[in-house]
This record gives structure tokens, C-alpha cells and sequence, in this order.
């Protein structure tokens, strides 16, 4: 079996209004009309940004303690680390030798690494932005 990318991912939140909203102002993220029905018949509320797709759950008794980890170039992390700066949200990067990621968390403590394997240009924009 040859698994192509990553389809969707289930996050877990406490409000879905405030999560939508953050995942829009903080990665891009909008909501995909197209499977809305599914959120009105009690499901999920699936949010897109390309290719990268995430399906929101109100969090009943499911705790915290997945990652979401999103692929980028490394030029991404120019717009990112001003946006999570401006909000206040802490966030480390760390270097993995082959790529940089920065992890920080959404309003739900889910956590949350964006990753470049662009290596060099990305730990060189990281660091400039330091």
C-alpha cells in the first residue's frame, strides 16, 4: 500500500467558532462549503488550505496531545513567525539535521509543527527572524 499524502486530520477543540477563526488568522486555513453539510448534521467542521485539510471535533472527553504537522516551504516561515509573534503565541524551533520545524500550539493545546525540509534557507530565515 503506497499512502499518497495525508487526507485529514482530527482536531480536537473546546469551541469550534474560536478554533475555525484561529486556524484562519494563524495558518490560512478556510472552510470547505463543499462538505459543510456534514458539520450541520453534527459532524465535523472541515477547514482547508490547500492541500492540507483538518476536520474539527468538539472535544468531549478526547484530551489534548496530538501533533498536526504541515509541510512548507522554507519562505513560509517569513509570513508565519510575524503572525504568531503578533498574537502572542509561544513557539521554539527546533533543527532536525534535515529539516527546521517550528511547533507552538492552538487555542485547544493541541500541538502544532511546521516543517521545511528546504534546510538551509529555512534555518536561515529561522534565524534571521530570531
Amino acid at each position: 500500500m503506497k499512502i499518497d499524502k495525508i487526507d485529514h486530520i482530527h482536531v480536537y477543540v473546546e469551541n469550534i467558532v474560536l478554533a475555525e477563526q484561529w486556524y484562519k488568522t494563524i495558518l490560512g486555513f478556510s472552510r470547505d462549503e463543499s462538505l459543510l453539510f456534514w458539520f450541520e448534521q453534527g459532524g465535523p467542521l472541515v477547514i482547508r488550505n490547500h492541500g492540507a485539510s483538518l476536520s474539527l471535533f468538539l472535544r468531549q472527553s478526547h484530551p489534548p496531545g496530538h501533533t498536526v504537522a504541515f509541510r512548507v516551504a522554507a519562505q513560509s516561515f517569513s509570513e508565519l513567525i510575524p503572525v504568531l509573534k503578533q498574537h502572542n503565541i509561544p513557539f521554539s524551533v527546533s533543527d532536525h539535521d534535515v529539516s527546521v520545524s517550528v511547533y507552538f500550539r492552538d487555542l485547544s493545546d493541541n500541538k502544532i509543527e511546521v516543517t521545511s525540509y528546504d534546510y538551509l534557507n529555512a534555518k536561515q530565515r529561522l534565524e534571521s527572524l530570531a
